[in-house]
């Protein structure tokens, strides 16, 4: 396998950084060469020099620069991950919006991060069921992902045994509802019910501007995506979270992620020992 110099994955690496906020020595440090030298196949280039300049056009031409972040991130998810805050959501923070502000506005979540759509449609399915429940209640549903190759994936909702696995049984038992139809090798096609309440869209985190989307948020879901980012960005996205939330929204991280303290004026709050952050009801939003 030809070689790079180091210098030039350094390179590359500050591109990635530069363009997404993710740090490419926290995705797959021991990787990276192999990821590059593939995408370089890929696109028919035998010079480092060649396609560092192609990732240097990104903001103008972003596919190469996006095909090697899909290559170098792992898109490892699953239905229902983190089953405790979903048991937030439905025995806590739609009981008491509705209850607030009965029917006349709808309940609005994100998926920001969403990878191949697992968490997006695990929201869709909990609303349904709520929805079966109070058919007045209405949801507002969006996902994003800088990963083109996700969104793709989302879009068409097909999904394999490895996504399937864990918890989603046990939440379609409680629902009363599947999630779509299996096949006969364990795959499932999410059923249009579910699959068009959802609304996919790209987005770059490292992009504040972009996050102006968030606006009016009732839950901003970005879990597992904040470990790849450096603290300046992290603390930088909480304030914007903070921002564009209603009041009494709530932000959920990773069963391993936290936001420090004194961040964005939010509260921690514990559900079934999963934790959420939460902007306070009465607070005013930043301007």
């Amino acid at each position: 396998m030809t070689s790079i110099e180091q210098r030039k994955i350094a390179k590359i690496s500050h591109l990635v950084h530069e363009y997404s906020g993710i740090m490419v020595e926290r995705v797959t440090a021991r990787q990276a060469e192999k990821k590059i030298l593939d995408q370089m196949t890929r696109y028919k280039v035998n010079s480092i020099d060649d396609y560092i300049r192609i990732l240097e056009t990104c903001s103008h031409n972003p596919l190469a620069m996006d095909d090697l972040i899909a290559d170098l991130t792992v898109s490892e998810s699953f239905f229902f991950r983190n089953p405790a805050q979903f048991d937030f959501m439905l025995e806590v923070l739609l009981p008491e919006f509705f209850t607030l502000h009965g029917y006349q506005f709808p309940f609005r979540i994100w998926s920001a991060g969403c990878s191949r759509g697992e968490e997006a449609y695990s929201v869709a399915m909990l609303a349904r069921y709520f929805q079966n429940r109070f058919p007045e209640a209405r949801f507002s549903i969006n996902a994003g992902d800088i990963n083109s190759r996700n969104l793709q994936m989302a879009r068409e909702g097909f999904f394999n045994s490895r996504s399937l696995r864990d918890k989603l049984p046990e939440f379609e038992s409680r629902f009363g509802m599947k999630l779509g139809k299996p096949d006969s090798d364990g795959n499932c096609k999410v059923s249009d019910e579910i699959r068009n309440m959802v609304e996919f869209q790209r987005l770059n985190l490292k992009n504040l501007q972009s996050l102006q989307c968030l606006t009016g948020s009732d839950i901003i879901f970005c879990r597992n995506v904040l470990i790849y980012f450096d603290e300046n960005l992290r603390n930088r996205l909480f304030e914007e979270f903070f921002k564009y939330l209603n009041p009494g929204g709530v932000v959920f991280l990773g069963e391993t992620e936290c936001m420090p303290a004194g961040i964005g004026g939010f509260t921690m709050v514990n559900h079934k020992n999963s934790y959420a952050y939460r902007k306070p009801l009465l607070s005013k939003q930043k301007t």
